[in-house]
């Protein structure tokens, strides 16, 4: 097997298109802001079905990655399994031909986020979908490899939550 093919450039718009279907929030598509997730660890932070108030959005159904445009810098990025409605400045990007986890620990690489704060905007600087779209990454022709890494990293920051949390546990019992 020839190393060199199993890992070629391509675009990231051959790989993550944009969702733009807008609809209301509602019971069955609770609203997801900002607010409700926990930046850099892409986890939210309360139930968002608990949520009464209606917002229009772009509307997701847990097949796609969503991705903080606004101040990419905040780093805030979502993997999720439900359906919703991304109210305010997310990138609701849907796989082409990739492996949905592989593009979200994608889009947390550094090259990604050197790219996206390449943005328009001084005070409120949002990552430019031009740019990114046409920016070439290295990603593995099989979507099998694809797949491998992101369960790895989902392993490892599972791994590193059930660390933190054993941590805080010893912590509280010393105190």
């Amino acid at each position: 097997m020839n190393v060199e093919n199993d890992w070629e450039q391509r675009k990231f718009s051959d790989i993550a298109s944009r969702e733009s279907v807008s609809r209301e929030s509602s019971y069955d598509l609770p609203s997801l802001e900002y607010e409700d997730v926990i930046a850099e660890e892409g986890r939210l932070n309360k139930d968002i079905s608990l949520k009464e108030n209606i917002k229009k959005g772009i509307v997701f159904d847990g097949s796609q990655v969503l991705y903080g445009k606004l101040r990419p810098y905040l780093h805030n990025w979502l993997n999720p399994d439900f359906s919703g409605v991304a109210v305010g400045d997310w990138w609701v990007l849907k796989p082409n031909n990739a492996d949905k986890s592989f593009i979200y620990r994608l889009i947390q690489t550094q090259r990604f986020d050197d790219i996206a704060n390449q943005s328009a905007g001084s005070k409120m600087p949002r990552a430019d979908w031009n740019l990114v779209s046409n920016t070439e990454f290295a990603v593995p022709v099989s979507q099998e490899e694809q797949e491998k890494i992101g369960e790895y990293f989902s392993s490892l920051d599972h791994l590193i939550t059930l660390h933190q949390r054993q941590h805080k546990l010893h912590l509280n019992a010393l105190l």
